[in-house]
């Protein structure tokens, strides 16, 4: 077989892959949406099926939001509204990842939401943990663990957003909890991208 009829026989393939899902979660700054849009871009290069779907909750705009107006939106009216476009993004996206053949990468999940509140000293209730835990049943959970310290210096590089080194330090002792009780990958994110993507195409067998 020639080399450009083996790879029209790989794409038709990789059209028929079944769908694979991963769920990476990890405090801001964690490098989440940097390592799995290299993921996702080096798969395409390579004509496997790859997408990454972002499950935001516009927790960064109510914040700027906050910080630019020095109208502060109270607590409990924050979680609602975060945790009503989570829903509604993770819903929607969940569908696309039943749907699509090859890889799906969702950059966060409603763990994210749980995390939020038990920072917050919110209750997290019985719906959202219950959900959160139907809606990742067949996927691939993985964290992408760093240090807080750390994550904190990308996010002033960056210089879009502010996160205090407190929060950094409870969501990641909040993520941390979370990933032994439910068995989660938890991947060292202070390593460079390419041997991040590397991993991450290990456990995706891709």
């Amino acid at each position: 077989m020639t080399a450009i009829a083996e790879k029209v026989l790989f794409a038709k393939n990789s059209a028929h892959d079944p769908p694979q899902t991963f769920v990476v979660m990890g405090i801001d700054g964690a490098g989440k949406s940097t390592a799995i849009n290299t993921l996702v871009q080096e798969l395409n290069n390579e004509q496997i099926p790859a997408r990454r779907l972002a499950n935001a909750a516009g927790r960064r705009w109510l914040n700027n939001f906050s910080h630019n107006s020095g109208i502060q939106v109270p607590p409990l009216i924050q979680s609602l509204i975060e945790t009503t476009f989570r829903l509604v993004n993770v819903v929607r996206n969940s569908f696309t990842a039943g749907q699509a053949p090859g890889l799906t990468v969702m950059d966060r999940h409603l763990y994210c939401q749980l995390v939020l509140r038990r920072v917050r000293g919110q209750k997290p209730g019985v719906l959202l943990p219950w959900l959160a835990r139907k809606s990742t049943e067949h996927a691939t959970v993985i964290l992408l663990d760093l240090d807080p310290h750390l994550a904190f210096q990308r996010i002033e590089a960056r210089a879009e957003d502010k996160e205090p080194l407190e929060f950094l330090q409870a969501a990641r002792t909040e993520y941390l909890r979370l990933a032994k009780l439910h068995g989660w990958l938890v991947l060292d994110a202070s390593v460079p991208t390419t041997q991040l993507v590397e991993r991450l195409r290990m456990i995706a067998g891709k």
